[in-house]
């Protein structure tokens, strides 16, 4: 089965005919339940694939009894669908953890800065360490947590040729962040002036010259377009951002304890599927923005280093503003 594209007015349809949650439901053949996965990544990315997977694992495990409906590539933004799913107009949601964070204050303590040193080290923590806690926290504000995936980390991109060495750098560039107050916390940091765009508006905002940058990984600013916007890019790897696959709790929480297991199934599986898909690709973007013309440079561990004081501030910042994740937080740092 094909991945459907999501269009708005077929979007904001489905919204409106869907059914509130209750007790337990009858999923049959006949009259399957249905469940509606929607991301902003866009076709032909590890993340659209990952849904697919998702769409054929479930619809044959189930026997036909859920039909699953993944959407890619929404123009309704990260945040707003992650509100979809929370107040239950979605059934499922590929976000990334900022989107989520912005809802649920705990989940930003993946967004911030310098946080994990390589991906071995944020596998291991977020796997071994971190699952339980954050699928209770999630529990908590209407989230069923499916899986990690990742985006991967974050590298700043400029229009203007600015080559990001220091902190100063940033100074008098508009540069787009994400909607959550952690990115925008980090470039105030270091000098830089963020200005909060959904990423379905960044092309825009690029193209117009309302913002002069950006920072994403190379995979989704390839796939979405936004390297065509920037002349350098600097991979400074300054966060590493996960993804989360999720279900809205109280749909979960009514579906029949079987079909409750198989939407469970496979989470080891499918997190070290997307986390390979996503990861073999990095080396050859990266080398993909050089031979488009961008000028690359890879920060120094020194620069790196200057990066990470400068924002530590940050995380400071975080401890007094959400406890709860402030316990996620002492659980990462004392794993390192």
């Amino acid at each position: 089965m094909k991945i459907r594209f999501l269009t708005l007015a077929a979007f904001v349809g489905s919204c409106l005919m869907a059914a509130p949650a209750f007790a337990t439901r009858t999923c049959t053949v006949e009259a399957p339940c249905v469940l509606r996965v929607a991301t902003v990544a866009p076709p032909n990315t590890p993340w659209a694939q990952q849904l697919e997977d998702l769409e054929d694992r479930v619809e044959s495990a189930s026997g036909g009894r859920i039909n699953v409906r993944p959407f890619v590539g929404s123009s309704d933004g990260e945040l707003s669908l992650a509100r979809q799913c929370k107040d239950g107009s979605l059934e499922a949601v590929g976000v990334s953890t900022g989107a989520i964070g912005s809802l649920v204050p705990a989940m930003s303590v993946f967004e911030l800065p310098y946080l994990f040193e390589s991906v071995e080290q944020a596998d291991r923590i977020i796997d071994n360490h971190l699952f339980a806690p954050v699928e209770r926290i999630l529990g908590e504000n209407g989230f069923q947590l499916y899986i990690f995936s990742e985006n991967g980390f974050r590298n700043f991109a400029t229009s203007n040729g600015t080559i990001v060495h220091a902190p100063g750098d940033l100074a008098g560039i508009q540069m787009r962040s994400q909607e959550n107050w952690m990115h925008e916390a980090m470039y105030r940091a270091l000098g830089g002036n963020p200005v909060a765009i959904p990423i379905t508006e960044t092309s825009t905002a690029l193209s117009t010259g309302n913002v002069q940058g950006f920072d994403n990984t190379p995979l989704f600013a390839q796939a979405a377009g936004l390297h065509n916007f920037v002349n350098a890019w600097t991979v400074s790897n300054h966060i590493y951002q996960p993804a989360v696959v999720v279900y809205n709790k109280d749909w979960f929480d009514s579906m029949p304890a079987d079909l409750q297991a198989i939407l469970l199934a496979e989470r080891e599986s499918e997190t070290r599927s997307g986390r390979r898909l996503i990861r073999r690709m990095t080396p050859a973007l990266v080398a993909n923005l050089a031979n488009s013309g961008i000028e690359v440079y890879e920060m120094t561990d020194a620069e790196r280093a200057t990066f990470a004081a400068a924002t530590r501030g940050v995380h400071a910042e975080f401890r007094s503003r959400v406890s709860a994740g402030a316990d996620l937080l002492d659980i990462i740092t004392s794993h390192q």
